[in-house]
């Protein structure tokens, strides 16, 4: 083809605009690239970073004082059937995957954003991560039990079966 040559130098503002979109495509490449390369356990401390987190004895004061507060077992459905907190609710890990599935979730379970919750798992491994992204949709008391179920088990406090 045969294009004029104004054409092919193009325009010095033009080409600085290429440039910047190029310079701009390329830094996000690789701001993109090093969050994909972060491990679980700096995913983890982020989180745990973030968020806020209430001791088990904390949340055992909650649960006797009959508190106003949502206890939300993040564990897979089999694992809180063998045992949880008493009244917590049970939705797996897995539906806060998506901000949108997550959210809602949420609605059925707390339709009010500022409901105190308290989000716990196993090991507290996936708990600050799940608060995390609770915060991000407008839980903003959502907070994390730290130790875990593992903690409460070790201290001696009651659960129950479903």
């Amino acid at each position: 083809m045969n294009y004029p040559v104004q054409w092919l130098r193009g325009s010095k503002k033009g080409c600085m605009e290429t440039m910047m979109i190029a310079l701009v495509l390329i830094i996000g490449a690789f701001a993109n690239a090093s969050a994909a390369e972060k491990t679980t356990d700096q995913l983890l401390e982020e989180a745990r970073a973030a968020v806020k987190s209430v001791s088990i004895q904390d949340v055992k004061g909650m649960v006797d004082g009959k508190d106003k507060v949502l206890l939300l077992d993040i564990r897979d459905m089999k694992e809180y059937i063998v045992d949880h907190i008493h009244g917590a609710e049970n939705m797996s890990r897995a539906v806060g995957l998506s901000p949108r599935i997550l959210e809602h979730h949420m609605q059925k379970i707390a339709p009010d954003k500022t409901a105190k919750i308290v989000v716990y798992c196993e090991f507290e491994t996936k708990a600050p991560l799940a608060t995390k992204s609770l915060n991000e949709i407008g839980y903003s008391n959502a907070v994390y039990m730290k130790g875990g179920l593992k903690a409460w088990k070790d201290a001696g406090y009651p659960l129950e079966k479903k």
